[in-house]
């Protein structure tokens, strides 16, 4: 499902922005754009994002810098106090270090060291994981009113599947009738054109040999059995979309069958329509989470 949201915020000395972007896709693909030193937050980020979607194309662009004065480097105390603790031994003799001030210790090598990565990017995390919850909260409500709109639609396409699928029930004692009048007329034909008497039991029997090969009441009722579970799983609180993908198919495949076994032309028309709708609803559940 398509949405989009966004947050900015401060904490910790930092400054957040996100925008968070889903498009449709059967899968859960998350493309992740972090600023620089900021990469080893990538695992944190995707398993926060699969907390909340379950599927669909995510795109990500973090953005995180330091508010303006304050370094990105920091004091190793310990190598500060190991030239203090130099210094000190040196004075009394008047030999070894000469310092001018206190400024000139932190010139000393490895005093002043850039902050390492990994832990600057464990710091802020949990202020990104705030911002990050912001903004799903915004893609979520955007996503819901979508989804408000799809679910109607597809009851709207169910309804339409009930509709046709009760026209074809009607027809269905229409189609061992035609077949009966059709081989009466043309075994009737051959018989006559060749002076022989035809036997009626013949004719029940083929009769009744066609009529249980084209039966598709079981089919019938298995495609009703398919819209109650489409309706129930819409229902659902939790992610339905790939039960709902499933039904889908398993509709499609008794609308198949019923238009092979049926073989009645204005059956078939029925099922040709069937068919349109059905294709309808799986371009649609193959996005919905």
């Amino acid at each position: 499902m398509t949405g989009f949201g966004g947050a900015n915020t401060r904490r910790n000395g930092y400054v957040i922005a996100s925008e968070i972007k889903t498009v449709n896709n059967r899968y859960f693909k998350a493309a992740l754009r972090i600023s620089d030193g900021f990469s080893s937050l990538e695992p944190q980020v995707e398993s926060l994002l699969r907390s909340k979607i379950d599927r669909g194309t995510i795109s990500v662009q973090l953005k995180i810098r330091r508010e303006e004065g304050r370094s990105r480097f920091q004091v190793n105390d310990a190598a500060l106090l190991y030239y203090i603790d130099r210094a000190r031994a040196a004075a009394p003799s008047g030999s070894g270090l000469e310092l001018g001030g206190v400024a000139d210790f932190f010139r000393l090598p490895g005093v002043i060291e850039e902050s390492d990565e990994a832990e600057s990017a464990q710091d802020v995390w949990q202020a990104v994981e705030e911002n990050l919850a912001e903004a799903l909260d915004a893609l979520s409500e955007m996503r819901r009113r979508e989804g408000d709109e799809m679910e109607k639609a597809l009851r709207r396409h169910c309804a339409d599947l009930e509709t046709r699928i009760a026209k074809i029930e009607e027809l269905v004692p229409q189609v061992s009738a035609r077949y009966r009048e059709k081989l009466i007329e043309r075994v009737s034909a051959i018989m006559s054109e060749h002076a022989l008497a035809a036997n009626e039991a013949d004719f029940i029997r083929e009769i009744a040999l066609f009529v249980d090969k084209s039966d598709i009441s079981e089919e019938i009722v298995r495609f009703r059995s398919h819209l109650e579970q489409f309706d129930a799983a819409m229902k659902m609180t939790a992610p339905c979309g790939k039960r709902l993908d499933f039904l889908t198919q398993e509709m499609f495949r008794e609308v198949n069958t019923i238009g092979s076994k049926a073989n009645f032309s204005e059956i078939t028309y029925w099922v040709v329509d069937m068919k349109t709708i059905v294709e309808k609803i799986r371009e649609m559940v193959q996005n919905v989470e």
